[in-house]
C-alpha cells in the first residue's frame, strides 16, 4: 500500500511542477514519460510483493506439511515438554457441548494449508455439509443423523428400550455385527479443515457455529484487532478473533488485486463404514511424558489423536483409505463439482480407477499422467512435497484464480485454475442417541435468540432442575437432552473447562412430568454404559505441520526405536538394557459434583514419589486441585490403609467442599 501512496504523491509532485511559475513547467510529452516511467516502477515493485509472497508460502511449504501448528498456550513448566502444543489439555483443544444437537467444540489452533499460515477463532462448529442440490458459494445443508433401530422402537416399555438400546452400542464398541448390525445406525462422518484465497471485499463468516463468529466489521478491522492482540500478548476473552492473510495476487494492467484468506470446518456423511480397529494412536511423546500417562490411558483420553492405518502394520503406502474417504468431500463447486484437471495438455486420471478421469471438484492428493515425468513416474502427488495436502478445484468466481502461459509449440495457451485446499481434522460416528426420544419430550428446533416458542425451554428461571417449576419445558438446540438419564451409570468422564452439558437434568414431558434427562448431543466419549463401558465417538486425526519436516520425521523414527527398542534392536550400534522407571508421581481426581452452581465438574491434581511415600506411612500432605470452572481447592489429603482409598480429610479448611465433592479420591495414576 505504501508502494501506491508513493505513486499519488510523486504524481502530485509531478503536476506542481505544471502550475509552478517558478520553475519551467515540463513538456506534455515530458510529464507523460515521467508518468509511465513511474507506472513502470510501480508494476516492478507490485511484483517484487508478490515473489515475496510466494518465497513466504515456498518457505513454510518446505518447513513442514499441511497440518496444525499449535493450540492456545495454558500450561507450561520446568522442562519445554509440559508447554502445550497441538495438544493442551485435549487434541487439538476438542471438547463437549453435548447440550447442543449438532454441535462440536474446537478451540483455537493454528494452522497451515499449502503453505498459508493462519490462526483460526474459536471454532465450535455445526454438523453441516455441502449443498446437494445446488453449486451456490458456502451453502451447506444439516447432515441426516442416524435413524433409531425399529428393535428398540418396538419395545413395550421405556426401560426395554434402555436395555435394548445398550446392546446396540455394546455391539458397536466391540464391532460385532452378529450380535446387532450397528452400521446403518451408527455412521462415521469426515469433518475436514478447508481453506482459500477468495476474492470477498466484505466480511465473510464461512460456517455456521451456535457459540462463535468473527468479531470485526471488515477484514481491515479484524487485522487491526489481531495486530493490536499480537503485539500486546493479550486476548480476545472470547475467542473470536482469527490471524487471516491477505495477499497482492495479480498486477495485471499496473491494477493490483487483492485476496483474503479464509477457512470453514466442513463435514461429509461417508457412504461406508470404517472399523474402529484402523484408527491407531499417534504417540504424542512430550504430552505424556509431562503428564506420565501410558498408552493405555493415552488412548481413552481426550488428548489422543489418531491415524488411519488399515494395514495393521508401518509401511509404505500410496493411495489410501484416508484418500478414499477425503475423496467423498467435494470442494466449493459442492457435490454438483464435474471438473476435470487438464494442465501442460495432459489430463489428470484417477490413481484408484484405471482409465478414468479424475474429478478434481473432490479432494484428492494423488494423480495420474498417460505420460512418464522425468523422473520415469507417472503418478503424482500434490504439492512439492506435502503428504498432507488435499487439493480441490472449483468454478467459483469468489475464489482466486492463477494463471499461466503453455506454450507447447509456438502458439501459447493461458491456463487458468482456482482451487482450495483440505486436510482431515477428525472422524466422528454419529450415533441414534441423536434421535432417539423415548419420553417424547417437545423439540423446538428453531433459533432460541429469537424464536418464543424456543425461549420457553428455558422462560421464568428454568434451568433443569427437577421440580415442574425448575424443568426443561422441551427441549430447544441449545438444552438438547432427551436421553434418559438412567441410559448411563455414570457421568463421570473426563472434563474440560469449555465443555457446557450438565450431567443429568429435568425435563418435562408432554403430559407435564418431570423426566431425568440426560445431554443428547455429540461427544467425545460417552459416559459409563451399564455392562458395556464408555465408548469413543470422536477420532481426531489431523495431521501437525513439523511432522513434515526433515526433523519431525528423524525424530519419528527415532520416537519408534526409542519406545519399542527390542523390536529394533538389530538397528541400534550396540544393545541396550531397558529398565523400569521408579519413584514416578500419582496423579488423583477429585471426583464430580452435580450442585448447581457451579455445575458438573471435577479437579485433578499430582503428588510427587516423596509425598505420596508420606501418605502411605500415615502422615497427611496438602495439596492444591487443578482449575474447573473458575476454581480450585486446597485440600489436606491422608490414606486409609486398612481400605486403601484416599479422602481429604479437610477443603478450604472446611470439613467439606463448599460444591458438594465427595471425600473419596480417586487414583488415576
Amino acid at each position: 500500500m505504501l508502494l501506491f501512496l508513493a505513486f499519488f504523491a510523486f504524481a502530485d509532485v509531478v503536476v506542481s511542477q505544471v502550475h509552478d511559475i517558478n520553475t519551467d513547467p515540463l513538456t506534455q510529452e515530458e510529464l507523460n514519460a515521467k508518468i509511465a516511467k513511474l507506472e513502470c516502477i510501480v508494476n516492478t515493485l507490485g511484483n517484487q510483493m508478490m515473489q515475496d509472497q510466494l518465497f513466504v508460502e515456498e518457505r513454510v511449504r518446505s518447513d513442514g506439511m499441511s497440518g496444525v501448528k499449535k493450540v492456545r498456550l495454558y500450561h507450561e513448566g520446568t522442562s519445554p515438554y509440559f508447554a502445550d502444543t497441538h495438544i493442551a489439555q485435549s487434541a487439538i483443544a476438542i471438547h463437549d457441548h453435548a447440550n447442543y444437537d449438532r454441535t462440536l467444540g474446537i478451540g483455537e489452533f493454528i494452522g497451515v494449508l499449502n503453505g498459508v499460515e493462519f490462526r483460526t477463532r474459536h471454532n465450535d462448529y455445526k454438523l453441516k455439509q455441502p449443498s446437494t442440490v445446488t453449486k451456490n458459494y458456502h451453502e451447506t445443508e444439516d447432515i441426516f443423523l442416524p435413524n433409531v433401530p425399529p428393535e428398540v422402537l418396538h419395545q413395550h416399555t421405556i426401560q426395554d428400550q434402555i436395555t435394548e438400546m445398550r446392546e446396540w452400542y455394546r455391539a458397536f464398541k466391540e464391532q460385532n455385527i452378529t450380535h446387532r448390525d450397528y452400521r446403518p445406525y451408527f455412521k462415521p462422518i469426515i469433518c475436514a479443515l478447508e481453506g482459500a484465497w477468495t476474492l470477498s471485499k466484505d466480511l465473510e463468516e464461512s460456517f455456521p457455529s451456535d457459540r462463535h463468529h468473527l468479531d470485526a466489521k471488515t477484514w481491515a478491522d479484524m487485522a487491526e484487532k489481531i495486530s493490536y492482540t499480537s503485539y500486546t500478548g493479550s486476548k480476545h476473552n472470547l475467542e473470536n478473533f482469527a490471524f487471516l492473510p491477505s495477499k497482492l495476487y495479480s498486477m495485471e494492467g499496473g491494477v493490483p488485486e487483492y485476496a483474503q484468506w479464509n477457512y470453514r470446518v466442513i463435514c461429509h456423511p461417508l457412504s461406508f463404514d470404517i472399523p474402529t480397529s484402523f484408527f491407531k494412536l499417534e504417540d504424542d511423546i512430550g504430552h505424556r511424558l509431562a503428564t506420565e500417562m501410558d498408552l493405555k490411558r493415552a488412548m481413552n483420553s481426550r488428548a489422543a489423536r489418531f491415524k488411519i492405518n488399515e494395514f495393521n502394520q508401518e509401511r509404505q503406502t500410496i493411495y489410501t483409505l484416508l484418500d478414499r474417504i477425503m475423496y467423498e468431500l467435494p470442494g466449493l463447486d459442492n457435490y454438483l463439482a464435474n471438473i476435470t484437471d487438464i494442465t501442460y495438455g495432459l489430463t489428470a486420471m484417477d490413481v484408484n480407477q484405471t482409465g478414468k478421469a479424475l474429478n478434481a471438484g473432490f479432494y484428492h492428493r494423488w494423480y495420474q499422467y498417460s505420460e512418464a515425468g522425468a523422473m520415469g513416474d507417472s503418478v503424482n502427488h500434490r504439492g512439492f512435497n506435502d503428504e498432507t495436502l488435499w487439493v480441490a478445484m472449483t468454478t467459483q468466481p469468489n475464489i482466486m484464480p492463477l494463471s499461466m502461459n503453455y506454450c507447447p509449440q509456438e502458439t501459447c495457451v493461458r491456463e487458468t485454475k482456482s482451487v482450495t485446499f483440505a486436510i482431515p481434522l477428525e472422524i466422528i460416528y454419529a450415533t441414534p442417541l441423536l434421535m432417539w426420544n423415548p419420553y417424547n419430550v417437545a423439540f423446538y428446533p428453531e433459533d432460541p435468540k429469537t424464536d418464543a416458542r424456543a425461549q420457553g425451554v428455558t422462560a421464568n428461571g428454568r434451568n433443569g432442575g427437577f421440580t415442574r417449576e425448575t424443568a426443561y419445558n422441551g427441549t430447544n438446540r441449545e438444552n438438547y437432552y432427551r436421553t434418559p438419564a438412567s441410559f448411563y451409570t455414570s457421568f463421570d468422564v473426563e472434563q474440560d473447562n469449555a465443555d457446557t452439558a450438565k450431567g443429568s437434568v429435568g425435563v418435562l414431558d408432554k403430559n407435564g412430568n418431570v423426566q431425568q434427562m440426560a445431554a443428547s448431543g455429540p461427544r467425545i466419549i460417552t459416559p459409563e454404559i451399564e455392562g458395556v463401558g464408555t465408548i469413543r465417538l470422536r477420532y481426531p486425526i489431523f495431521p501437525v505441520h513439523t511432522d513434515g519436516s526433515t526433523i519431525g520425521r528423524d525424530l519419528a523414527a527415532l520416537k519408534e526405536i526409542v519406545v519399542r527398542m527390542n523390536k529394533y534392536q538389530h538397528l541400534l550400534e550396540q544393545g541396550q538394557s531397558v529398565t523400569q522407571p521408579v519413584n514416578a508421581d500419582v496423579g488423583f481426581t477429585l471426583g464430580e459434583t452435580y450442585q448447581n452452581p457451579p455445575g458438573l465438574h471435577a479437579h485433578e491434581f499430582t503428588v510427587s514419589a516423596a509425598d505420596h511415600a508420606l501418605l502411605l506411612s500415615g502422615k497427611n500432605i496438602t495439596v492444591v486441585t487443578s482449575l474447573a470452572l473458575g476454581h480450585t481447592h486446597e485440600l489436606k489429603i491422608d490414606y486409609d490403609s486398612s481400605r486403601g482409598f484416599y479422602f481429604y480429610l479437610t477443603c478450604d479448611g472446611m470439613d467439606n467442599c463448599w460444591d458438594g465433592h465427595p471425600h473419596r479420591l480417586i487414583k488415576e495414576f
